[in-house]
């Protein structure tokens, strides 16, 4: 349809548009995860917020997530892509969705207090609006946030849309707790106009602590649009291969590492 638009009328509207408005959806979030009291990071990653898409760029394993979001015209779905075996796999957020249902359903008719905490989270909840720290407090279970304020509200409900379905999907693929704690501090935050610039999760059962920092840019680079770039080629590219079969490759390849270490 935008081929039909003659080039004249595509400079008018452009013309038309605030610069700010381009940039709404724009942002760049760095991070780095440490667990306990180790100074190097266990994982880091550099994620690009564009319009409706988001790109994550991930060291370990080598690979690149995206995500589209859902719409009123279309389901919404991650793709990923394997860098080491130039493979893809796409997973629909109706079918994370799903699954989701069904472990909250199994984790609350659990006796285990962790997993039954999790299906249905409630915190006690409290924020700093001096210095922006946010809190959400329970016996199993506690978030503790640095904040700043979001630069507009749309790139913060983008970004709340796109963390609550990682979430979603880390669950799904690594077999990981309900994700409905984590969901509760997305939502704190949407609440506040703040995203986490640090973040410290202690489960009270589990004796190692899990520190994140976040590092936030409100415009891409030019080198940020290169990646997104290089990352449309590969979607074109890749070849596409089943869940199971993408899944399976990359574990087999992740023990034969460790078994090399």
């Amino acid at each position: 349809m935008l081929r039909s638009v003659c080039l004249s009328g595509l400079c008018a509207i452009f013309l038309l548009v605030p610069c700010s408005m381009t940039f709404a959806q724009q942002m760049r979030m760095e991070t780095h995860v440490f667990v306990d009291d180790e100074t190097e990071p266990a994982d880091h990653t550099i994620t690009l917020f564009d319009a409706n898409t988001v790109y994550q760029f991930s060291e370990q394993p080598a690979q690149i997530t995206v995500f589209r979001a859902p719409t009123s015209a279309h389901g919404g779905q991650f793709i990923l892509l394997d860098l080491e075996s130039n493979q893809r796999t796409d997973i629909s957020t109706k079918r994370i969705g799903q699954l989701m249902d069904k472990i909250n359903k199994w984790a609350g008719g659990q006796e285990d207090p962790l997993l039954k905490f999790s299906a249905d989270p409630t915190f006690v909840e409290s924020f700093d609006d001096e210095t922006g720290t946010l809190t959400l407090d329970h016996p199993v279970w506690q978030y503790r946030a640095a904040t700043v304020p979001a630069e507009n509200k749309q790139v913060l409900a983008h970004y709340r849309e796109f963390t609550d379905w990682f979430t979603r999907l880390n669950t799904m693929l690594h077999s990981t707790l309900p994700p409905g704690a984590r969901l509760k501090l997305n939502a704190a935050c949407e609440a506040h106009g703040v995203v986490p610039v640090e973040i410290h999760r202690t489960v009270k059962s589990q004796s190692v602590p899990v520190r994140s920092t976040h590092l936030f840019a409100w415009r891409l680079s030019r080198e940020d649009r290169d990646r997104i770039d290089e990352t449309q080629s590969f979607l074109a590219s890749f070849e596409k291969v089943g869940n199971k079969d993408f899944l399976a490759q990359r574990a087999e390849r992740d023990l034969v590492r460790g078994q090399s270490r």
